[in-house]
């Protein structure tokens, strides 16, 4: 293997080389590096694969080539890295930056391609990325992407397993816990009998099903699920709408992380039992706030559900004179409605900064406060917020990035993010208009950004996903940073009831 990874490595020209034997070669010097340890071998194969012009290498090979290039990243990240000294619980390093790049970058070449296994691999990896960052709903979508594509996928199987293991850790109800604990060992147990999960993963995914074995009734974890089926309503399309959600995993409950049953059809996580001094003022304010924060997010999903099923003409717009300018542009109420939704969509992420700062202290002025800013402080990460070692907030921290506008380097962490940022603008301020015909984008005067209806229909609905997890990982968030508060002797308790559903009218 040395002698094979030293020939490789003294290769001075790729000129001649086909794009398939540059992979080929590339992934090898990788591969090796890895299984010898050798970071400077390592390091000469990325600097190398900088080198190397893609003109000639099909959307097939771009893809292997960043899946490759994404994984040495990774191998020097794992290289470098300490585990759990200061160094790693750092918020971003470059090696994690440019590991996740390269596997946007691979994904999104991924889509036309025919190659499942290299896309399972692609899906999973970045699932691994995402649940490293403390991204484990967004994650778990990734892997069982992967899964749909091929259910028998091992590495997807082990590394959903791991990750619903890791979820469950940062969990404070104890119900939900034990049935992501379950759901962890059920696809652990399932997977190390497979022979493509090679012996380090093995070893790993039987060290955490003897946890879970300890920690959980044996029983429990060996039988089926026996969720007695809940109500989803009393009429029809409120049965349609509550199903809807449940497929589509939009409940601010984790448990419609794991599950698409009726048991999980219910927004049930607030936040935490919140420690506070006698003397504050303020003592339900962090409650209060994410109530309306769930509220909008609840009433947001429901328009935006009603604006894509209701396919009747409103009465509002009965007599509204509407100028044909022969542009294919479409007005509506209920287009009006998917407007509403994908504002007060994204307006939640600045009320999460605004509670991110208040709750955390980081005194910043109301007009500094937003989701973009809310991490920095004098143009780097704010120590207060990256001494926290919080992983809930780390995973906030970089779902903030997937929105940033000014950044090259962060456009590919999420690619629609700076597009759905544009689209907010102009819904807000400028010219919008859904066409059914046409290219999407800014026109060329400025004027007017043109989106087809169903283009916006899948932002905004790829935007509700990523709110309904950014609610999730806020109150996982405090409740880490409420767990690491020592109980003084002579503490109170309020208990604080949830308001019935009766008097909502």
């Amino acid at each position: 293997m040395r002698e094979t990874l030293n020939e490789y490595l003294a290769i001075g020209d790729f000129d001649n080389k086909t794009p398939q034997d540059i992979n080929l070669i590339l992934g090898s010097i990788f591969e090796f590096s890895r299984e010898l340890n050798c970071i400077d071998s390592l390091k000469k194969g990325i600097e190398i694969s900088s080198s190397i012009s893609l003109q000639n290498f099909s959307d097939d090979y771009k893809m292997t080539f960043y899946y490759n290039l994404s994984n040495a990243w990774s191998y020097k990240k794992n290289m470098k890295q300490v585990l759990y000294s200061t160094k790693y619980w750092e918020f971003e390093n470059h090696e994690l930056t440019q590991e996740i790049l390269n596997c946007r970058k691979a994904l999104l070449l991924s889509e036309n391609s025919n190659d499942l296994k290299r896309k399972c691999e692609i899906l999973t990896n970045l699932g691994n990325d995402l649940s490293y960052l403390g991204r484990y709903s967004e994650a778990i979508e990734l892997w069982n992407k992967a899964l749909h594509l091929d259910k028998n996928f091992s590495m997807a199987i082990g590394n959903l397993g791991f990750g619903l293991f890791h979820y469950a850790q940062i969990l404070y109800d104890d119900g939900h816990k034990s049935y992501f604990l379950k759901e962890s060992y059920l696809n652990l147990k399932r997977v190390i009998e497979s022979e493509d999960i090679y012996l380090e993963a093995k070893t790993s995914f039987k060290n955490i099903i003897s946890l879970i074995e300890k920690q959980i009734d044996f029983n429990f974890l060996n039988s089926p699920n026996e969720n007695k089926n809940y109500s989803l309503g009393s009429t029809d399309e409120e049965i349609k709408y509550r199903k809807w959600c449940v497929e589509n995993c939009l409940f601010i409950n984790p448990l419609n992380d794991i599950y698409k049953e009726s048991i999980v059809a219910q927004d049930v996580l607030s936040l935490p039992t919140i420690m506070v001094k006698k003397e504050d003022a303020n003592i339900y304010n962090y409650h209060s706030f994410y109530n309306q924060i769930k509220q909008e997010y609840c009433s947001a999903r429901y328009l935006f559900y009603e604006s894509i099923t209701d396919k009747n003409v409103h009465y509002s717009d009965e007599g509204n004179v509407i100028i044909d300018t022969l542009d294919y542009a479409t007005y509506s109420f209920n287009i009006e409605k998917a407007k509403i939704a994908f504002k007060l969509f994204y307006s939640i992420l600045d009320k999460i900064a605004y509670l991110i700062n208040s709750y955390f202290k980081l005194e910043l002025k109301p007009f500094d406060i937003s989701f973009k800013k809310i991490w920095l402080e004098k143009n780097r990460l704010n120590p207060l917020i990256e001494d926290t070692q919080n992983w809930g907030f780390r995973g906030m921290y970089w779902l903030s990035k997937d929105f940033s506008e000014k950044d090259e380097l962060y456009s590919l962490l999420e690619p629609e993010a700076k597009e759905l940022s544009t689209i907010r603008n102009f819904i807000e301020h400028k010219s919008f208009k859904l066409i059914e015909f046409g290219t999407s984008g800014v026109s060329e005067d400025g004027f007017t950004y043109n989106i087809q209806r169903d283009v916006f229909v899948n932002k905004t609905f790829k935007l509700m996903k990523t709110i309904r997890a950014s609610i999730i990982y806020t109150s996982l968030m405090i409740s880490i940073e409420e767990s690491k508060k020592t109980k003084p002797g002579n503490v109170g308790t309020i208990i604080l009831n949830s308001i019935d559903d009766s008097t909502k009218c």
